[in-house]
């Protein structure tokens, strides 16, 4: 932790990259699942079978697309709300740094809102 008490930690690169890797990987089973979507009768042990499995390995294949699709998806939303987060904690440095340290804010006096003394003022 600074001696402001204030830390910027952005740990979210991995967890984005690790999202982005099983979109990676979930489009490796679309495509072996693809491979696949055609079995014939022989292979299946009749054409009811058949049908059923090439309809089964298609509906596979469209949900490991979906799969990838959202996890890609994901891991960059991740990697944005990351640069905007880092983006947003150096906006607050840059204005904590610009507070003086001596507690003399530049007012002569409580600050007033409408006629009215703020309650933060005796702070």
């Amino acid at each position: 932790m600074g001696f402001d008490g204030y830390q910027v930690k952005a740990g979210m690169t991995g967890q984005a990259q690790q999202l982005d890797e099983a979109g990676t990987d979930m489009d490796g089973v679309s495509s072996a699942v693809k491979a696949r979507t055609t079995y014939a009768y022989d292979d299946a042990g009749g054409s009811d079978a058949a049908s059923a499995l090439n309809a089964f390995a298609k509906a596979w294949e469209a949900e490991s697309k979906n799969l990838a699709s959202a996890l890609h998806e994901l891991g960059g939303k991740v990697q944005l709300a990351k640069k905007s987060y880092s983006g947003a904690e150096g906006l607050v440095k840059t204005r904590m740094d610009s507070v003086p340290a001596d507690g003399a804010s530049g007012t002569t006096g409580p600050s007033t809102q409408g006629g009215h003394t703020s309650s933060l003022s005796s702070y």
